[in-house]
């Protein structure tokens, strides 16, 4: 009689038998996500955005995506900046305003990378602020790409600005001429966030520039 001796498991193929099906079941269930998310919603219509009108020497725009209330401040500013003789202190007013409004309300932001402010702050700045609001106040904001976010997001409705003070700043080892800016914000619903701070904003090259921000009055 011939004795057949039992073949010796390899546990070792096994295992890798098995991973491979779970990461073949883990691509397939990401792939069939975002098939339905990116194509099987062809019904439904990608948010997008139109610029409606730019201050071209400043580098300020206007979006239909923007509040009533940016579109106000938006168009007082442009009728300050276009006097031949332009008042400072009206522009620190409505860019600290037209900042707040752009930074503070959330409810209009596609994305939580759709940080606000950019254009009211000084160049140096940008990368730094759009990681720090993208870590923090902007970390929670669902996309809404398709338009059909439900989450309730902060809406501006007023900001007043208390108190406009001439400075001398020092940024970056050369001193400025600029503003001290007190502003308050109130919201339709107040959900906890920031409401208050004071701005400091330096004229470079006759362009008003926010350089920094101190939390609260």
């Amino acid at each position: 009689m011939k004795i057949v001796k039992n073949k010796k498991v390899n546990y070792k193929k096994i295992y890798y038998f098995v991973s491979f099906a779970i990461l073949l079941v883990l691509i397939s269930i990401v792939g069939v996500k975002i098939y339905f998310d990116f194509f099987a919603n062809n019904d439904v219509e990608v948010e997008t955005r139109k610029n409606l009108d730019t201050l071209d020497l400043y580098g300020y725009t206007l979006d239909d995506s923007d509040t009533e209330l940016y579109k106000k401040y938006f168009d007082e500013l442009k009728v300050v900046l276009d006097e031949t003789e332009v008042d400072n202190e009206k522009y620190a007013s409505l860019l600290t305003q037209l900042f707040v409004v752009d930074v503070y309300n959330l409810n209009n932001k596609l994305a939580s990378t759709d940080i606000g402010g950019l254009e009211f702050i000084h160049n140096d700045l940008v990368e730094n602020f759009k990681i720090n609001l993208g870590d923090t106040m902007y970390n929670t904001i669902e996309s809404n790409i398709n338009g059909n976010r439900t989450q309730k997001l902060p809406v501006v409705t007023d900001v007043v600005i208390s108190n406009i003070e001439e400075i001398t700043y020092e940024y970056n080892d050369t001193e400025y001429n600029g503003y001290k800016v007190s502003a308050s914000w109130t919201y339709e619903e107040d959900l906890g966030y920031e409401d208050s701070a004071q701005f400091i904003l330096i004229s470079d090259n006759n362009k008003l520039n926010i350089v920094e921000k101190v939390d609260g009055e």
